[in-house]
């Protein structure tokens, strides 16, 4: 009985690292429901010799599975960068870039977009897409990548983290939060 019980978890974690088998080098696993997802790197097909990393949903999901990277701030303090990268799309729910700006305490959010307003959804060939926000001279991190919603898959090419002038408009959702509440009678 315990061979057994020995043998079946032994499959049933390497069937789960089968979904993060292929993790390209750098990037770390994240998500809601990250089970529900494969992740990896393969060949490319935007570019000839190069390679995408894809996340693929394995059924319809209630969550979203993504990969990451973490960097720390130093080097982007007081300066403005774009996230830009290329995502294509087949049977997504949503696919999307995302960037936060971490402050010193934990939780504190300088800075974040995740394309909300701007998802790739169902079949979109190869797009590039940007995320520009300024990173606070108090930043700690950067926190970046891309994931899937739901189902489907979803493949990302040649990201870059740039710094930018100031004259490249910042995407930041959190810079759209108003200072005091609007339309309270609901009239508009």
């Amino acid at each position: 009985m315990k061979k057994t019980l020995t043998i079946a978890f032994g499959i049933g974690c390497l069937l789960a690292g089968n979904s993060y088998a292929n993790v390209p080098k750098g990037w770390f696993v994240t998500g809601s429901q990250s089970a529900d997802f494969i992740f990896g790197s393969e060949p490319g097909t935007r570019r000839p010799g190069s390679h995408n990393a894809f996340i693929h949903a394995k059924t319809n999901s209630d969550g979203f599975g993504g990969l990451m990277q973490i960097i720390k701030a130093g080097h982007y303090r007081g300066k403005r960068v774009r996230l830009s990268g290329y995502l294509r799309t087949n049977d997504a729910g949503k696919g999307q870039m995302w960037m936060r700006i971490d402050g010193d305490t934990a939780g504190k959010n300088l800075g974040f977009d995740n394309m909300e307003q701007r998802v790739l959804q169902g079949d979109q060939p190869w797009r590039r897409c940007e995320i520009v926000l300024d990173v606070p001279v108090d930043a700690k991190d950067i926190a970046f990548g891309f994931f899937l919603v739901s189902k489907g898959e979803v493949w990302g090419d040649s990201f870059q983290l740039d710094i930018v002038d100031n004259n490249v408009p910042v995407t930041d959702t959190t810079a759209q939060i108003p200072d005091a509440p609007v339309n309270l009678d609901f009239s508009q």
